[in-house]
């Protein structure tokens, strides 16, 4: 009953927060105006450049900016003079960023207009992105002391990473391209054109590059949550 309560809350939370609304809403509205204007020939980009956005607008922010904005307000402080533990906390946090994004990508897939040819593995790719964007950004969420110092460090990293998975750069060379396979950004958008479009690709090894990601920001963030745990005590 505690974790149902402590989820009505922070759903609560979440829904009158008037910053998440607005990034709930701006994609949908950002993706139809790009499906408005970019060409047919480049439908292919826009439908994976959308279910990439999902997980960095929603899953990222859900986690992070409550966590922060929670920290400056000192609510989290009051929160854990009751039986609530941080490791609670986090983990319904997280929860419904996992869910929000879910939902965002069956609507960012309804406004691409485009149904995977192999939706098992482009599920597989949004699950992995929306685990490690949920997973960065509480973990921003717990090392930034408030609002303001979120915005400076962690946007930037949110904005890096955006650009970073989205920009063409299989353009720029076979070197950064090779690169960019061992890093959190290419695996995703090979797996994503794979479930999409049929292409072939390595998604054994995509996926273990990201589940590795996956695992190194959530070890990080239970090493946090343990620390947080003693301090509390």
């Amino acid at each position: 009953m505690r974790m149902v309560a402590l989820a009505q809350a922070q759903l609560q939370d979440v829904i009158r927060n008037p910053l998440l609304v607005l990034f709930a809403a701006l994609l949908p509205a950002m993706g139809i105006m790009m499906r408005l204007v970019m060409p047919e020939s480049a439908r292919p980009l826009l439908v994976v450049m959308l279910s990439v956005m999902a997980p960095y607008f929603v899953g990222w922010n859900v986690a992070g900016i409550t966590l922060a904005e929670e920290k400056e307000k000192r609510r989290l402080e009051a929160l854990f003079l009751t039986p609530v533990r941080p490791w609670q906390v986090v983990m319904v946090k997280g929860a419904l960023a996992l869910a929000g994004t879910l939902v965002m990508g069956a609507v960012m897939l309804a406004v691409g207009g485009k149904v995977p040819v192999r939706p098992g593995i482009w599920f597989l790719a949004y699950l992995l992105l929306t685990l490690f964007a949920v997973g960065a950004g509480t973990l921003l969420g717990l090392l930034f002391k408030d609002m303001r110092s979120m915005s400076i460090g962690g946007t930037p990293v949110q904005i890096l990473l955006l650009f970073a998975t989205t920009l063409p750069w299989a353009l720029a060379g076979p070197v950064l391209w090779e690169v960019q396979a061992w890093l959190p950004t290419r695996p995703v958008v090979d797996l994503m054109q794979a479930g999409f479009f049929g292409e072939e690709v390595p998604v054994l090894r995509h996926a273990l590059v990201m589940l590795g990601y996956v695992a190194a920001v959530w070890l990080a963030n239970v090493s946090l949550v343990r620390r947080l745990s003693f301090l509390v005590r």
